[in-house]
């Protein structure tokens, strides 16, 4: 069958040498005890039939992922093909209607600006126009 596992024996069979190892829970087997299937030993039934369900359960995980791979995919496909529509039909809008969306960032640019301006002289008239801090902070700026 196969060489000697070197130092180990039967757990079944004490005084006789493990040829090979259960693959579900590592017992030791002699040549005599050891349950061949599809090439891999076992030391029972019951290790054959967990050894069956897990397998059956890996594949489950692995088919699931697969599927889960797949819809992601998908997904970001579909995402990309929604986003590529909106950029395009903004532009379709754009060069369709060129004057008045140029006209209309004109307005809100004017718009913008004149709230500036309306927020800057708000701060401008709050503070005061000559104070003690006012002029130590010039003096040090003009000495350096």
């Amino acid at each position: 069958m196969a060489d000697r596992i070197n130092g180990s024996v039967c757990l079944n069979h004490p005084n006789t040498p493990a040829v090979k190892r259960c693959a579900v829970c590592s017992k030791p087997l002699c040549a005599d005890c050891v349950q061949m299937h599809d090439g891999v030993p076992y030391c029972s039934d019951l290790c054959w039939d967990n050894a069956k369900r897990t397998g059956l359960l890996v594949k489950n995980v692995e088919a699931n992922k697969k599927s889960v791979a797949v819809k992601v995919f998908i997904r970001k496909v579909i995402y990309l093909i929604i986003i590529a529509a909106l950029v395009y039909g903004g532009y379709y809008y754009y060069t369709h209607n060129k004057s008045k969306v140029d006209a209309q960032l004109k307005k809100a640019k004017s718009t913008t600006e004149q709230k500036l301006q309306e927020g800057k002289k708000s701060i401008e008239k709050g503070l005061p126009g000559d104070s003690k801090y006012k002029r130590d902070r010039e003096k040090m700026v003009n000495e350096n």
